[in-house]
């Protein structure tokens, strides 16, 4: 078999006296969709971080293609592949989608604080465009954010956070706030990323969270209390439980 894209092993994190996660343990393969649902409070959003080392586990390992990386600083995870979006727009709102996009790819480039202007050769500048064009944004280079609309500020982070080129892309829900018309957009979007991008979502709507996965991995409390193919959560009756809050 080969090595997992990301490897958890009884991974905890403690914020004094409470148990925000408790003993998570899984393997993510290369190339696998992996959802993590769960009712709010469950510890999905503080999972996610200490994978990306904003909160380092209270104990536990967690492995990037067979890599330790439980220690190391967020910075050093995304130079080793994982790109993330979060729960809060993190967008230049003054600056345009090119922008935006040209910043994410400078910021992860040796020199990135150089004061040299960019060219229209500009490699970085050329992969800003070729960003736009992967999440749907190509007609919009030269709009400023703050004119976007909510699923278009989802598309650009998603665009920021393959700047990086990530081997595992990490999305914390990608489809809050948006309208009914914009989510099948972003469905399509995710089903385009290739399978060298292995992607982990936080979703609490199960419309997007389904038909993206391949693996469902349910939360509650901080624990991990039932993982399966997306065509067997909703008829299982822990997640109608403590999900849909129906069944016993």
């Amino acid at each position: 078999m080969s090595t997992p894209a990301l490897r958890l092993s009884s991974v905890s994190r403690r914020f004094g006296a409470l148990q925000a996660v408790r003993d998570v343990t899984f393997d993510v393969a290369p190339g696998e969709r992996r959802a993590v649902i769960g009712p709010n409070g469950a510890g999905k959003t503080t999972l996610f971080n200490t994978i990306c080392g904003d909160f380092p586990p209270s104990s536990g390992r967690i492995e990037l293609f067979g890599l330790d990386i439980t220690r190391a600083r967020p910075h050093q995870r995304t130079r080793l592949g994982i790109g993330r979006t979060y729960q809060t727009s993190l967008l230049f709102n003054g600056l345009t989608v090119e922008q935006n996009l040209f910043v994410a790819v400078r910021g992860v480039q040796p020199h990135r604080w150089s004061v040299l202007r960019s060219g229209r050769d500009d490699p970085a500048l050329a992969k800003a465009r070729a960003l736009a064009e992967r999440v749907q944004l190509a007609p919009l280079l030269s709009e400023r954010v703050l004119n976007l609309s909510h699923g278009q500020r989802r598309q650009l982070e998603i665009g920021m956070a393959l700047a990086g080129d990530p081997k595992v892309l990490m999305l914390d829900e990608p489809a809050a706030g948006l309208s009914a018309g914009e989510r099948p957009g972003l469905l399509a979007m995710l089903r385009t990323l290739p399978r060298s991008v292995t992607l982990i979502l936080i979703e609490h709507d199960m419309d997007i969270a389904l038909p993206a996965s391949d693996i469902v991995t349910v939360m509650k409390d901080g624990e991990v209390v039932v993982e399966a193919a997306p065509d067997r959560i909703e008829d299982d009756p822990t997640v109608q439980a403590i999900y849909l809050g129906t069944g016993h």
